[in-house]
């Protein structure tokens, strides 16, 4: 026989579950499996090789995009959804997994992000250094968030789109 709470918390993930939207739905159902291959890819593949897919290196800045209150409504929805995949995946989703989770929908519905990678001091000899990956759609963090102020930025990452639009602001200025 199955214990109350056992069958207490199915039922509450199965809420859970109907309650998303269709493209909600849909976002678990290809993040879930591609969540997997991103983990593999960060395991094997080398970050000179990996960094190529997530946007043009930029300088170490905190920058921030120009985005519609729709997009930044969609990126939302996409950080949580990402957020919900890591959550129930038997491996580990890390931050650098779900950035470029994200990453991959937002680049899809052509949203412009910065990714930003950072490292920060942990004082503890066995693990000194610690790693994040965040990403940000105008001044809203998407994936990634928390004390961002304690880490170092060591890396960002710019959405190609936003490149192509600021190369062709400035080739219109320069032929004013």
């Amino acid at each position: 026989m199955a214990r109350p709470e056992v069958v207490s918390k199915a039922l509450r993930k199965c809420h859970s579950a109907w309650v998303l939207s269709r493209r909600e739905k849909l976002w678990f159902l290809f993040l879930y499996p591609y969540s997997g291959l991103v983990r593999i890819a960060t395991l094997l593949v080398p970050f000179k090789w990996m960094s190529r897919y997530l946007g043009t290196p930029n300088s170490n800045l905190t920058l921030s995009t120009l985005a519609t209150d729709r997009q930044i409504l969609l990126a939302r929805s996409i950080g949580r959804i990402v957020a919900l995949t890591a959550k129930y995946t038997p491996w580990e989703s890390n931050c650098l997994v779900q950035a470029i989770m994200a990453r991959t929908l937002l680049g899809f519905y052509g949203i412009p992000y910065i990714m930003h990678l950072g490292v920060r001091l942990t004082g503890e000899d066995s693990d000194s250094l610690k790693a994040h990956a965040w990403i940000k759609v105008g001044p809203a963090i998407v994936v990634g968030g928390g004390n961002l102020k304690a880490y170092g930025l060591v890396g960002t990452f710019v959405a190609s789109e936003v490149i192509a639009d600021h190369e062709k602001v400035t080739h219109r200025q320069s032929m004013v």
